[in-house]
């Protein structure tokens, strides 16, 4: 009689049946044993172990590939040897990462001296961490010399080159090492599972797939339900919208985030960020995201596990080549600043020197290994034998003029200097060998430099010989030296850090010697324009000098840890990649929120104004003349346009229509810019004017001064002036010309009716002292206000109240103010030198502060386009900024991006909810 199965026997047979397959799982083997050595490479395993079992499966499946790897860091001994040993013998794998800590380990020879015992030479696979691996194809082997990171136990042991894998390092790692895990990840899978990385992609995209075509299947199901469920159908929509909502503003708002912290580290992919939160979510605080990226100097970082000695763009602009004390030169694109293929290995020392060929497709590398090396960069493959100088290290590399010859500098105590045939590979001529320490070569390779005497010997490289005496200037040792790149000046920084400009023909100086604000220049070069130059500090620093006025443009770039190695410019002069001991190399924009051109040099300024279409600067110098100029040629227009003012306190103001200037000083006058002659008698003979003003229309003028403000009525013959009997040292009337707005003694700013000239009211006392400027809001809702205090602050011009926090930035007072003409952006000046950009919606501020005039700041106006920004300081100078992300900063972020803010680019860096959306038209 067959026995009845009850809920008590099925149970225990689950019970069984689960502690069987307990048992089973316990035993199961592991596809890949990774075996390694030192603790880089400790670090990041865990992770690769975890990207190689969780890939191409869904989550509720066990793994494809397991994955053993111990963590254990002690030395080998007998309890944990057997543990290793099981694992080696239930792996079908052996991956060995490749190194030179692998190469000297003990247990990584046990491993393998296991493994060959016990396995086949097949089913070993190297991935290369660190130095490098070399096949010598005649010898049928490994390159014992060049190949650092093979394991000694390895050595003949492959009857054919194996697959191997090279790690890539990732742009926005940290500063140590940060391997491409997925990369690695997938080139194990695919050997290990006889697939290729194509095969692997499309078996997980087939997988999304499926889980999408299920998913779908539901919600068609839930749509079922939904109709037939009508009385709930409106609830459910709007939760799900809701909860659609609230999913995407979680994904702006991490977006956002990232987008900041990536700012400092890699701009293109803070750039991209901030664009798709505001493609998903169009809101202030996302159009400050985009607004702040895209005007934010700060630079790329490209991440070398080494420090980076040497570094310079292809001819076109797009390329990035580096290299350091690895040996190793990788290629990087400018405009994502991610790898441009695999690097360029063969130098098994430091690099040294990286010049491009004129026509790009041939890179020229030096290094400590005392070997010169070209390289087809498209193939990414070393072109022939290297250039063995036999001397030991070459400190520097450059192409000859006539495009067929090297010219190369040894790294000895004098710096020999060597031509070399490209075709045939041998010196041309003897070396040339001079007293004093070599510093440079000119572009072309036609003319050398050397320190001697504190001073400079230029040489003649073709013909063997010096080229007239020592040229000595007035500093100190000679530490660096760069030619410009027509070959014609040169320029020397000296052991203290000043700079000095001479013309090579005429053997002589160029302006004045000029001091650096730190010491330690260890590199420095100039833009192919020759108007700037950049130079590396040791202290991490990055500066650049106009050398048409100078000084110094801008502040200090900011951002390397350590000794900045090396500076080059793009061919544009638009980018400058400087390199660092910190293992980076970093790309700074120079173009974004920065002075467009040379600063215009108008003299000692008593009082500026800039006409209504920004091409013309006032200017009341103290001898008591006015003159115009002309900002975009940066040169005078005609000659003395008036005379006679007062040069205690003078004040100037355009008319809207920028044919006639408002004069004030001791009186009031005005003048026809194109006659340069008076218009009719002046408004006031007498009294100060401090502040000035026109309507809108142009038929009203308001003056401000110590004794009353007078609004003057230009329409009729003669004007006629109506006092209102307040005291104003800063006055401005509303964009539809019906309210004035004028500073008080008290500090406050009071509201006039210009047709009644009644006071309306004020705004109440929040400064804390002086304020020294106000403007209105192109819409005329809004009146800025700008103190001795430091603060900016806005003004409801309905209400009289405070809009939001001040503004905060500037150091020993705020002087000037002014809104752009969309009303999205407010710049600022103050005392410290700086002008400022704050956006008005979020009210923070904008980008860095603009730095390049030598005092205090008194004036600001934009162009009608607010694409361009001009200001005026007491150091005599005026200067034309570059501001047009903040007129439209999603155009100019596609614009900078160009074609490659693709929809891959939404896939990889955009979180998944959102629908993909075109980042730009």
């Amino acid at each position: 009689m067959p026995r009845r199965r009850g809920l008590g026997s099925t149970s225990a047979r689950l019970r069984s049946l689960v502690a069987g397959r307990g048992q089973v799982r316990t035993e199961l083997g592991y596809g890949v044993f990774l075996s390694y050595s030192g603790e880089r490479d400790r670090r990041w395993l865990p992770g690769l172990r975890q990207v190689i079992e969780k890939q191409s499966r869904p989550w509720y499946r066990p793994p494809r590939i397991r994955v053993f790897l111990d963590r254990t860091g002690v030395s080998i001994g007998p309890e944990l040897w057997g543990k290793i040993e099981a694992g080696l013998a239930r792996s079908d794998w052996l991956v060995v990462l490749a190194s030179p800590e692998a190469r000297s380990s003990a247990w990584v020879d046990r491993e393998i001296e296991w493994w060959l015992e016990h396995r086949s030479v097949e089913t070993v696979l190297l991935v290369v961490t660190a130095g490098q691996l070399v096949w010598d194809e005649p010898r049928g082997g490994w390159d014992p010399e060049l190949s650092t990171a093979l394991p000694p136990r390895l050595a003949g042991k492959f009857a054919r080159q194996p697959v191997w894998k090279a790690v890539d390092l990732l742009g926005d790692g940290d500063a140590g090492f940060s391997p491409d895990v997925d990369g690695v990840a997938l080139g194990v899978a695919s050997v290990v599972r006889g697939l290729s990385e194509d095969e692997l992609r499309s078996e997980g995209l087939r997988d999304t797939r499926r889980n999408l075509r299920t998913a779908r299947g539901v919600a068609a199901v839930l749509g079922c339900l939904l109709l037939i469920a009508s009385t709930l159908s409106v609830v459910a929509v709007l939760s799900r919208a809701e909860a659609t909502r609230q999913r995407d503003q979680a994904v702006v708002q991490q977006l956002i985030t990232q987008s900041s912290l990536l700012a400092d580290r890699d701009p293109f992919a803070a750039r991209l960020k901030a664009l798709a939160a505001w493609r998903i979510s169009p809101t202030p605080e996302t159009r400050f995201a985009v607004l702040d990226a895209s005007a934010d100097p700060a630079s790329g970082v490209l991440s070398h596990s080494v420090p980076v000695d040497a570094v310079a763009f292809s001819p076109d602009g797009r390329t990035v080549a580096s290299g350091g004390g690895d040996g190793v030169v990788r290629l990087w694109r400018t405009g994502t600043q991610r790898t441009a293929g695999r690097p360029l290995i063969g130098h098994h020392r430091s690099i040294t020197s990286i010049v491009f060929a004129p026509d790009g497709r041939t890179l020229a590398t030096s290094g400590f290994d005392g070997t010169v090396r070209l390289w087809d960069t498209a193939r990414r493959k070393q072109l022939g034998a290297p250039f063995n100088s036999g001397a030991g290290e070459v400190r520097s590399v450059v192409f000859g003029r006539d495009g067929r010859t090297l010219v190369t500098v040894d790294e000895d105590l004098s710096g020999t200097v060597r031509v070399w045939d490209l075709e045939t590979r041998r010196r041309i001529g003897r070396p040339l060998v001079g007293p004093g320490q070599f510093l440079a070569l000119a572009s072309d390779g036609g003319i050398g430099a050397r320190a001697v005497q504190d001073g400079v010997q230029l040489w003649d490289i073709a013909a063997r010989t010096p080229i007239g005496g020592v040229l000595r200037g007035r500093g100190g040792v000679i530490t660096s030296l760069s030619f410009s790149p027509d070959g014609k000046t040169f320029a020397a920084a000296d052991i203290d850090g000043g700079l000095q400009l001479w013309d090579v023909a005429a053997r002589a100086p160029i302006g004045d010697h000029v001091a650096s604000p730190s010491t330690g220049i260890t590199a420095i070069t100039f833009s192919p324009d020759s108007t700037r130059l950049a130079a590396a500090y040791g202290d991490g620093g990055v500066r650049l000098w106009d050398l048409r006025r100078g000084g110094r443009a801008g502040g200090p770039l900011i951002g390397h840890t350590t000794t900045a190695r090396a500076v080059a410019f793009s061919p544009d002069g638009s980018v400058l990649a400087s390199s660092s001991d910190d293992t980076t190399v970093r790309l700074w924009d120079i173009r974004t929120l920065r002075q467009t051109g040379a600063p215009i040099d108008t003299g000692p300024q008593r009082a500026t104004a800039l006409s209504p279409d920004g091409r013309a600067l006032a200017v009341a110098d103290p001898e008591g003349t006015v003159r115009l100029w002309d900002v975009a040629a940066r040169r005078r227009i005609g000659g003395v346009l008036a005379r006679d003012v007062d040069e205690q306190s003078p004040t100037l103001a355009f008319r809207p229509d920028g044919a006639v200037l408002a004069i004030g000083s001791d009186g009031l006058r005005l003048l026809d810019v194109a006659t340069r002659r008076p218009v009719g008698g002046p408004l006031l003979d007498a009294g100060e004017v401090g502040a000035l003003t026109f309507g809108p229309d142009g038929r009203t003028l308001v003056s401000g001064g110590r004794e009353s403000v007078h609004v003057w009525d230009l329409a009729v013959r003669p004007p006629t002036g109506t006092a209102l009997g307040a005291w104003s040292v800063s006055v401005a009337v509303s964009s539809d010309g019906r309210t004035l707005a004028g500073v008080t003694e008290d500090d406050t700013v009071a509201f006039w009716d210009m047709v009644t000239h009644r006071r309306v009211g004020e705004t109440p006392i929040d400064h804390t002292a002086q304020i020294a400027a106000v403007a209105w809001s192109p819409d005329g809702t809004t009146l800025a206000t700008a103190s001795r205090d430091d603060t900016v602050r806005l003004w409801d011009a309905a209400t009289r109240e405070r809009i939001g926090s001040p503004l905060r930035g500037h150091r020993g007072g705020v002087t000037s103010v002014v809104f752009s003409p969309d009303g999205s952006t407010l710049a600022t000046g103050g005392n410290d030198h700086t002008v400022r950009l704050w956006d008005i919606a979020t009210g923070r501020q904008i980008g860095v502060p603009l730095e390049g005039h030598g005092a205090g700041v008194t004036g600001a106006a934009f162009t009608p386009d607010g694409t361009t920004l001009t200001s005026w300081a007491t150091d005599g100078t005026a200067r034309r900024w570059n501001v047009e992300a903040t007129a439209d900063p999603v155009r100019s972020l596609c614009a900078w991006a160009g074609d490659v803010f693709t929809a891959d680019r939404w896939r990889e860096s955009v979180p998944p909810g959102p629908e993909p959306r075109p980042l730009c038209p």
